[in-house]
């Protein structure tokens, strides 16, 4: 195609996607070095794009914004004279504002659904050995890149004064050695693993591995306090007092990060920093899995899973198999594959 002078990139939500979009926006400044290319995402996520080195600007929208809002929005966009549009969310949002972009060369995401709906339903997967949400995006853009591309990790960015700025706020909060994130929080219960495995796993960082706990997490995040609720000296419980900025920076200076397959740990490894995911309804083909090479996912072979794309579906069974059988001894033992690498 011709070289584009500008590209509109659109993907809304959420955390997780937003962090693997990073990595086809690294494919795209690659390509078209010289092109201005823009993000369009919701209030809620762009702080997680900001100092991005492929991004030339940011703009975000209220997640409220009604029809008539998102056509205006699109209107303006559309004067400003992009002409490739890349929708890699595609969703009524984004359809919405797409269409007010009537000259521009429009590419747009596919998912795949059917192989999903066979993969959930019938436990048949025909997807390929190499699949990641971010080879996913990348399938859109092959004609862009002409056919010819790595697919690189996600990255985020996290400037010096702002790791500096929370390396004091974490010792004015009496934690001054070295520590371990916990994230065991996650957008449905399905996808945590279980409390008391948690506080189990927590004894024995502390008190085997001689690391603190640092755990972050959303306000509706309870299962925090719950592991949180010993009031240990080298337990902070940090969840619902951070925005995304000071999670990043807490995440970036962490020895590793261990949580659910959620949408801070994989920023985790956009950050360089491993992680011990533990996965239950999931898995890599619904878009979770881990990318770094010294990263470790924990799960169990149970024929039911993945029994949903995103975890939201509630466990039939007398109990949730796939997180019950995970010992706090099988994610002990990879923290410390991990740590020893």
């Amino acid at each position: 195609m011709k070289y584009p002078r500008a590209i509109l990139v659109l993907r809304f939500s959420s955390i997780g996607d937003i962090v693997q979009l990073t990595s086809p926006l690294k494919s795209l400044r690659d390509r078209f070095p010289e092109t201005r290319i823009d993000v369009i995402t919701l209030d809620d996520y762009a702080e997680l794009l900001l100092d991005h080195p492929d991004i030339n600007r940011i703009i975000h929208i209220p997640r409220e914004m009604k029809y008539q809002e998102l056509k205006e929005i699109g209107k303006m966009l559309a004067a400003k004279g992009y002409d490739l549009i890349i929708d890699l969310h595609n969703v009524i949002r984004s359809q919405i504002i797409r269409r007010q972009f009537k000259t521009a060369k429009k590419v747009i995401y596919k998912k795949p659904r059917w192989k999903r709906f066979e993969l959930i339903e019938f436990k048949k997967n025909n997807f390929p050995d190499e699949f990641s949400q971010r080879w996913l995006y990348h399938q859109c853009l092959e004609e862009l890149l002409n056919n010819d591309y790595p697919v690189p990790k996600a990255k985020l960015v996290i400037q010096k004064n702002e790791q500096i700025e929370i390396k004091l706020f974490l010792e004015k909060e009496g934690l001054t050695g070295s520590y371990i994130t916990l994230v065991p929080g996650a957008a449905w219960p399905q996808k945590t693993w279980l409390v008391d495995h948690y506080k189990e796993l927590v004894n024995l960082i502390i008190n085997k591995l001689g690391l603190s706990i640092v755990i972050i997490g959303s306000k509706n995040d309870r299962i925090c306090t719950a592991i949180a609720n010993d009031k240990s000296k080298q337990i902070l419980d940090l969840h619902g007092k951070l925005d995304i900025r000071k999670s990043l920076a807490i995440i970036s200076l962490g020895e590793m990060t261990v949580g659910s397959d959620t949408g801070m740990v994989h920023a985790s490894e956009a950050l360089g920093v491993p992680v011990a995911m533990v996965m239950g309804p999931t898995n890599a083909q619904m878009g979770g899995g881990t990318s770094l090479d010294r990263s470790v996912v924990i799960e169990k072979d149970i024929w039911c899973r993945p029994c949903s794309q995103n975890g939201k579906r509630p466990c039939y069974r007398s109990q949730q198999y796939c997180m019950t059988e995970i010992s706090t001894s099988d994610v002990h033992r990879a923290i410390q594959g991990v740590l020893s690498w």
